[in-house]
């Protein structure tokens, strides 16, 4: 028993690195075929609104040739004339692609800046997202304002309150308070959404994940024009409930 037991788990270690590797390969085939249109609307024909469509189509064929599809259950259905903070749970490198795959309005996200750093990738990093440095309170303020920048332009925001995977044992890490700020600060919507099916997709763990099914909820947005400063904690534990009591719908 304990040697059919060693069997199967060696050989699924096995299965779950040969997709990763795959995964990684189309990642990369689909972004090299999108560096010209990428380029053009970055450099050339200056449209970031553009650039954000193409991202949402390199995400959908990255899930799609990667066996990853997308079953979104949507609460409410978003007003396209107005611009969102989204603010999802953190679990998996899913995440991004996963966002970008399930809005079909423009996203922008606000992102670690030492991703800039990748040859080539890091290039359209550095243009098509907010950078931050949150050790640099000047740096913060500055993706601060660049936020508003793109929320007034109609590009729609996504910020990971948690700031940052947590360890796999937490299963929702406390919230910080930029995006709310944010939201205060620029009468944007808040829009939970929740991701429950990431982190066994594609857990941190190399020798762990498989293709299937990620559930994405979007929640209702949360209107935040009568927001006052000293709601922004409660606007952000109201935030934090929605998503940790919908995980906790998945789990049961």
């Amino acid at each position: 028993m304990k040697w059919t037991n060693f069997y199967t788990q060696t050989f699924g270690k096995i299965l779950s690195s040969i997709w990763r590797l795959w995964f990684f390969i189309v990642f990369v085939g689909v972004f090299l075929l999108f560096i010209p249109p990428m380029y053009f609307y970055t450099r050339i024909y200056k449209s970031q609104k553009k650039v954000c469509n193409l991202t949402r189509y390199w995400s959908l064929l990255t899930l799609w040739f990667s066996g990853v599809f997308i079953k979104i259950n949507k609460e409410e259905n978003l007003d396209p004339n107005k611009t969102y903070i989204i603010c999802p749970n953190h679990v998996s490198s899913l995440d991004i692609p996963i966002i970008l795959a399930s809005f079909n309005i423009p996203v922008m996200f606000m992102a670690k800046q030492e991703y800039a750093k990748i040859p080539i990738f890091g290039w359209f990093y550095k243009h098509n997202t907010i950078l931050v440095n949150r050790a640099n309170k000047r740096d913060a303020y500055s993706a601060f304002t660049n936020s508003i920048e793109k929320l007034d332009k109609g590009i729609n925001v996504c910020i990971f309150p948690e700031g940052g995977i947590p360890k796999s044992n937490v299963k929702l890490k406390t919230f910080k308070n930029g995006p709310f700020k944010l939201a205060q600060e620029n009468k944007n919507m808040i829009l939970p959404v929740t991701m429950p099916d990431n982190k066994k997709l594609f857990p941190w763990s190399y020798f762990s994940g498989r293709p299937g099914i990620a559930n994405v909820c979007i929640h209702k947005a949360i209107n935040t024009d009568s927001l006052e400063k000293l709601d922004v904690k409660k606007l952000n534990n109201q935030v934090y409930n929605i998503i940790f009591e919908e995980l906790n719908k998945y789990e049961n």
